[in-house]
């Protein structure tokens, strides 16, 4: 179920200890919240589609002057992937879990899945993103390598890529 947006305002305000008015609205602007389908926001067409999660999240497609970005967040396996991603020129991927390791269904991808969601939907770029501290990003970048030929990176900070 899909929060409205006064709804997500006293959440974030109470997780930061604000009382509700202002809370943070004198800061964001908050908006409802679309599921399906895509909406012109200022220059950007965003295109989004549910990812597989326990908890409520999404892909995330953003198309500009002919370019497109296109970041999962979480998400487990799902076919919604490489349809929202084909033909982007940068996929920020999640890839948390290594392959090799017996991981919980439907929370988080594999490098190896991330590698394959890229090479399927025809990215120019993978970004692998979301790698825990206590896992050796290379080896998950070394999973998805196995799997996507094209340009690839590890997210680190202060990172840019042009899109």
């Amino acid at each position: 179920m899909v929060a409205c947006a006064g709804q997500w305002a006293d959440r974030l305000a109470v997780a930061y200890g604000l009382p509700l008015d202002p809370g943070m609205r004198d800061v964001f602007d908050f908006r409802a919240w679309f599921t399906t389908g895509a909406r012109t926001i200022g220059p950007f067409t965003v295109t989004v589609a549910p990812a597989c999660h326990p908890v409520e999240a999404y892909l995330i497609r953003l198309e500009c002057g002919g370019r497109r970005l296109v970041y999962t967040g979480d998400t487990g396996p799902t076919e919604a992937l490489p349809r929202l991603a084909a033909g982007a020129d940068l996929l920020l991927c999640e890839a948390t879990f290594r392959d090799a390791d017996d991981n919980p269904p439907d929370l988080h991808l594999t490098g190896r899945e991330a590698g394959e969601y890229a090479a399927r939907a025809g990215v120019g770029r993978l970004v692998i993103t979301h790698v825990p501290a206590w896992y050796d990003p290379a080896d998950l970048a070394a999973e998805a390598r196995g799997a996507f030929s094209g340009a690839m990176d590890l997210a680190r900070p202060g990172a840019t890529f042009a899109v």
